[in-house]
Order: C-alpha cells, then sequence, then structure tokens
C-alpha cells in the first residue's frame, strides 16, 4: 500500500456530500423503542408533563441523534441494499480495504429533536491517513462528520467517526477485532469523594463524585433491540455467523449508538431530567457480546461555569464488560445552576456544547 491517495480521494477531503432528507418525520415511537432497549425510565421522553415543564413539548432521546441518517433497508426502486455514512462506504470501496470498524465516536448536541421535526444531513470526509499497520491488518483511518438539522434549517447536532479500514494481514482472531487505539483513562472505580445527590444542581457537585454505576446483563436480545431501535441493519449485530465468520467476533456485539444510549441513560439516570447532555466523546477499545455483565462507571473531573452562565459537569466514562475495559469516554452535562435555570431553555449562543 502506497502512502498516495487514489485520484480523487483527496478533492472530498472537506466537501460536503451525500445531502439527504430522513424518509420519514420524527416521532416518539422511534425513541421508545431505544428507551426500551436500554430500559431508560427518563420522566423527560416519558410524560408529557414533565417535557413540556422541562423543554417546552416533548423531544426524542439525544443519543437518537444517528437514527435519522439511516435510510429503510429497502426501496421502491432500489438496486442495491440501502446504507447509511455512503463515505464509509465508498472509502472501502476505493480504497481496496473490504473490512473496517468504526472505533471513536463524537456527538455534539445542539437543538432537541421534537416529533414532527424532518431531518436532513450532509457528510463531510475530515481526513484520511496515510497507510497504517495495526494488529488488525495494513489499511487506513479516516474521519467524517455529520451535520444534522431540522426542517427550519436549524442544526440538531454533529456527530463525528473514526473509522479504520485494512486488509487482514493474519488469520481473523478468536475474538472481534479490537479497536487498534486503545488509551488508557482514569478509573471512576477508584475516584474519591460524596457521591452526588440524585437530580444535582450545579453547586451540589464536586471533582471527584462518582455517579452510581450502571449494571446490565447483556444478552442476544439487548444487542439485537439495539440495533433495531437505532435503524442499523449491518449484520454484524444480528447474524452471529456473519459476526463469527466474516469479522472474526465470537459473537454479535453492541453497534456504536447502542453504546451511546447506554452513556445516555447512564448521566441521566444521575442528572434527572433536567439535566442536558452536550458533548459525549468515546472510543471502542473491546465489543460487549452477549454473556457479558455490562458497568458503566462514570467520576465528575471538572465544573465550570461557561461565559454564558450555563453551569457543567464534565465527566470521565468507563464502560467494562466484567473485567474488559471495553469503552472509555468523555461526557459534558448541563447542570441548572439554581432551582430557577434550566438548561433546556438555553439557544444560540446561550447553548455552548
Amino acid at each position: 500500500m502506497t502512502g498516495e491517495l487514489p485520484a480523487g480521494i483527496g478533492e472530498l477531503i472537506g466537501r460536503p456530500v451525500y445531502p439527504q432528507t430522513a424518509d420519514f418525520p420524527a416521532e416518539m415511537g422511534y425513541g421508545w423503542n431505544t428507551l426500551a432497549a436500554t430500559e431508560n425510565g427518563n420522566p423527560l421522553y416519558w410524560e408529557p408533563a414533565v417535557a413540556g415543564m422541562v423543554a417546552g413539548d416533548r423531544i426524542l432521546p439525544l443519543s437518537t441523534l444517528s437514527l435519522w441518517m439511516r435510510p429503510h433497508r429497502w426501496a421502491p426502486g432500489a438496486t442495491t441494499e440501502q446504507v447509511a455514512l455512503g463515505v464509509h462506504f465508498d472509502l472501502k470501496e476505493r480504497l481496496g480495504l473490504p473490512e473496517a470498524i468504526m472505533s471513536d465516536n463524537t456527538v455534539v448536541f445542539h437543538e432537541p429533536v421534537r416529533p414532527g421535526d424532518v431531518i436532513s444531513h450532509h457528510q463531510v470526509l475530515r481526513s484520511v491517513s496515510g497507510p497504517k499497520t495495526t494488529r488488525l491488518g495494513s489499511g487506513r483511518f479516516w474521519v467524517i462528520d455529520v451535520e444534522y438539522h431540522n426542517q427550519h434549517a436549524t442544526l440538531v447536532g454533529v456527530e463525528s467517526y473514526t473509522g479504520f479500514g485494512y486488509r487482514r494481514s493474519d488469520p481473523a482472531p478468536a475474538g472481534q477485532p479490537r479497536a487498534p487505539r486503545p488509551t488508557e483513562s482514569p478509573s471512576p472505580d477508584e475516584a474519591s469523594g460524596p457521591r452526588a445527590k440524585p437530580d444535582p444542581a450545579h453547586d451540589q457537585v464536586r471533582v471527584g463524585d462518582a455517579l452510581p454505576v450502571l449494571t446490565h446483563d447483556v444478552t442476544a436480545t439487548t444487542v439485537v433491540l439495539g440495533a433495531l431501535a437505532s435503524r442499523d441493519w449491518r449484520p454484524m449485530h444480528h447474524d452471529y455467523r456473519f459476526a463469527t465468520e466474516r469479522n472474526g467476533a465470537r459473537d454479535i456485539f453492541l453497534n456504536t449508538p447502542n453504546q451511546l444510549a447506554w452513556i445516555e441513560r447512564a448521566v441521566t439516570d444521575w442528572t434527572g431530567p433536567r439535566g442536558r447532555l452536550g458533548r459525549v466523546s468515546f472510543r471502542m477499545q473491546d465489543p460487549v457480546f452477549p454473556g457479558d455483565t455490562m458497568t458503566i462507571s462514570s467520576v465528575v473531573t471538572a465544573v465550570p461555569v461557561d461565559d454564558s452562565g450555563c453551569g457543567w459537569a464534565e465527566l470521565d466514562l468507563v464502560l467494562r464488560a466484567d473485567d474488559r475495559v471495553c469503552t472509555t469516554g468523555r461526557a459534558k452535562v448541563a447542570l441548572p445552576m439554581s432551582a430557577a435555570d434550566n438548561p433546556w431553555q438555553r439557544r444560540g449562543e446561550d447553548w455552548n456544547p
């Protein structure tokens, strides 16, 4: 593999492509699927009175953002399978890299999506690395941003994916290929200091506070429900033979948006409905399989107040499956500054996630 990019790929960098509008308007049924898949009882999403008081009206779970870029798997007149994130599949084909994983995901949440919204998006290739060799094989990394707007052209979120496309240099390992760039992260389990109270205000939170640990016994149903709720039809999340024979995994495994949804639940179980996620960034180092006991541990690392007066809690996150560190990440969540303060009322320049 040479360091030169094939003709035409360099010209794609920085240029919006694949402008698309969702095949369907947002509606709470999609949100409830995600909430049910993660057993998330946040009343902000279930109770209209709470949604009206906190967010002005009903909103969809923030972690459903990527759902709106995924088309129906089949459509009348289509001659090929409908896929999301077209740039990712284009790069695999044009670079001759048959395998690919997603290793990193960052999501910045802006205006919440509400029932009836029609979401449009486009993709932007940010970078393609030179040739890299990892324990998975030889290939390249790429970073793709997806920007989402509602029917009023208001930005609702920006999502960034890091992918690694590769050719295997060795026979498939016994377990699912890991993301090739794991990093160490402080363990929230070792954090000291008092546990913050439920539904905390900003002035009640201290650096070192540990959030309640979220624990869940993962089954095949957990994996399939999460993929179905996020409209992710990729077979490694529901097809055992594909996952084991094609991907070299030991079983099907949790997909990226489902991990995001579990992280949203872990954070908002602590904040209550007035906590508003602004940003989540995570790196997937090892997959989560049926039979694993998944835990998500979090610790407060900073409690800044920004120039607009919004109070934040910054968190380090660790998702484990039994004794394996599978995912590490960070989150930034806005908390009320007082009983009268409501982060969900912030718009425009007053909302800087």
